[in-house]
């Protein structure tokens, strides 16, 4: 007990001091002292009332995330929750473990008569023949988080002993991850902006909230998570300003290691800037000074930065490097 204790003393030591990339890196390893497994993920749905439940995140240790979401949107249909304590979806150790959120639950894939064959093809084309998963006990009726220990061996099944041991364990894990993620998602947000998404380099989301969630069903109706929509990804990556200006929101984005950070606004069209304030706008995204654009208007600098905030808080931005890449991007 005094093992596993020191295991859940250093989970919340790693949600408050390690990187997004570091965190599953970090965290599974630990787990996996306690329960042996091959791979793992941690998963977030979500349930919007224009698509249904969405796969809308997902964070992977030991497997490629992307072929595994792919591999899921390929091999099962589309899950519904039917009340409280029944979700519809063809993924059987999921569908059990929601009926006992905040305990864990196994299951074998093969030689088991009860399961269709697509599930029994999901499971030998993403080496999960032995899954142990836990859905985080919630009162939120419009998203839950879930966690999978997979073991690609057929003869190697999860026994009570390991389900004991993940019940005291992964609920912590359920606690880190929501420490984490609100630790760098005040590092990232402000208060000019919405909604925030954080995702790999090739648009597989590992965290996104429900504004920008919702911005992005607004903007783009056939929108699969957990993949960012491919025109905005393209247009973040094609782009030296990484921005995305769009119908209903703009994006920015900044590259911090092998990750995407994506701010969300709504979207700010010149027309809401007076004669003035466009002239301004042009003028600070030349890097003028508050001096310069004052002698040209006949102002005081003061003036000018007050005009000059009131223009930041129209585009919901935050100051002159973004106002720069908003106008480059418009003159285009």
């Amino acid at each position: 007990m005094d093992e596993i204790n020191q295991v859940l003393l250093r989970l919340y030591e790693i949600a408050q001091s390690a990187s997004i990339s570091e965190f599953p890196e970090k965290i599974f390893p630990l787990i996996k002292n306690q329960v042996k497994f091959d791979s793992g993920g941690f998963c977030d749905f979500n349930q919007h009332p224009q698509v249904g439940l969405k796969l809308v995140s997902a964070v992977a240790h030991n497997i490629s995330a992307e072929d595994k979401l792919r591999a899921r949107l390929e091999y099962l249909n589309s899950e519904s929750v039917a009340n409280p304590n029944t979700l519809v979806t063809d993924d059987p150790a999921l569908a059990l473990a929601f009926r006992a959120k905040g305990r864990s639950v196994s299951l074998s894939v093969l030689g088991n008569k009860m399961l269709k064959p697509n599930v029994v093809a999901y499971g030998q084309k993403t080496e999960s023949l032995q899954t142990l998963a836990m859905v985080g006990n919630t009162l939120d009726r419009k998203s839950f988080q879930t966690i999978s220990l997979l073991r690609r061996k057929e003869n190697f099944q999860y026994t009570r002993t390991d389900e004991a041991i993940a019940n005291i364990i992964l609920p912590h894990v359920f606690q880190a991850f929501s420490i984490h993620r609100q630790i760098h998602a005040r590092n990232t947000e402000n208060a000019v902006n919405p909604g925030i998404a954080i995702c790999s380099l090739s648009g597989n989301i590992n965290f996104i909230d429900e504004t920008a969630t919702d911005f992005l069903h607004s903007e783009f109706h056939e929108w699969i998570p957990p993949f960012l929509p491919s025109k905005l990804l393209d247009k973040l990556s094609t782009t030296s300003e990484k921005i995305y200006i769009g119908r209903q929101f703009t994006v920015t984005a900044q590259l911090k290691g092998n990750l995407l950070f994506l701010n969300f606004r709504r979207t700010t069209s010149m027309g809401k800037l007076s004669a003035t304030e466009l002239v301004i706008a042009e003028m600070l995204a030349r890097n003028e000074t508050y001096k310069a654009i004052a002698q040209r208007l006949g102002n005081q600098p003061a003036t000018v930065r007050n005009q000059a905030h009131n223009i930041y808080v129209k585009f919901g931005i935050s100051g002159k490097a973004e106002l720069t890449r908003i106008m480059t991007s418009l003159s285009r």
